[in-house]
């Protein structure tokens, strides 16, 4: 019977031992299911009690952070209101921001602007440096489902802003302008999966295969 290549053994121990390393994490989502309506606010202006799922922590940037629309999401409105405008998300290590979906409630425009310019801003910040920036445009459409993904910029965070904000292209409009239920966030953590226990002994034996082989190479 053939024995096995000494050499294929130890790839295959180096190979399992980087997957090990470098697996991919399992995304941390928020889904604002279990958030408070507007009757029952967590707190304004960034301060009081923030809203905590899956391991992330959401922050107004201004205003309310509360459900106001649609049961389950985070209403955003653009101006005008106490709701906030903005949210911004961290983990207790760096993540990777995945993407995120929203519901548009549609625009009061008195007039509307052509084209319409990117008003939902998203923003990745890592030691208090935006590092990372993305537009992306509401949809007139009442009800509309969005989904947006984000890019490999947005690696190695420490915190995410999801604003919406007034299109500088309109003159008039109502208050709030333009306004959206934030349903879903995914991120990352960048994080390395931890090893299986049985991959390190499986790199111990390629080794000591390896220098057995060399020790009788040498004898020879």
């Amino acid at each position: 019977m053939t024995s096995p290549d000494i050499r294929s053994v130890t790839a295959a121990a180096a190979i399992a031992l980087t997957l090990g390393v470098t697996g991919p994490a399992t995304a941390n989502t928020v889904t604002f299911d279990s958030l408070p309506d507007y009757g029952t606010v967590l707190g304004s202006g960034g301060s009081g009690s923030p809203f905590v799922e899956d391991g992330i922590t959401v922050t107004a940037t201004n205003g309310i952070l509360a459900q106001y629309f649609t049961a389950g999401t985070a209403h955003l409105d653009d101006s005008g209101t106490d709701i906030t405008a903005g949210l911004i998300f961290t983990m207790a290590s760096p993540f990777a921001a995945v993407g995120f979906s929203l519901i548009s409630l549609g625009y009061d425009f008195l007039d509307v602007p052509d084209p319409l310019s990117d008003n939902i801003l998203v923003t990745g910040f890592s030691g208090g440096s935006a590092v990372a920036s993305a537009g992306f445009t509401l949809s007139e459409i009442f009800g509309q489902v969005q989904s947006f993904a984000l890019g490999p910029a947005f690696a190695a965070l420490d915190a995410l802003l999801i604003e919406i904000v007034q299109p500088q292209n309109s003159a008039l409009c109502g208050a709030p302008c333009g306004h959206l239920d934030l349903d879903q966030v995914e991120l990352t953590p960048a994080a390395a999966v931890p090893l299986p226990p049985a991959l390190p002994m499986l790199a111990a034996a390629g080794l000591a295969l390896a220098a057995l082989s060399r020790r009788r190479r040498d004898r020879r």
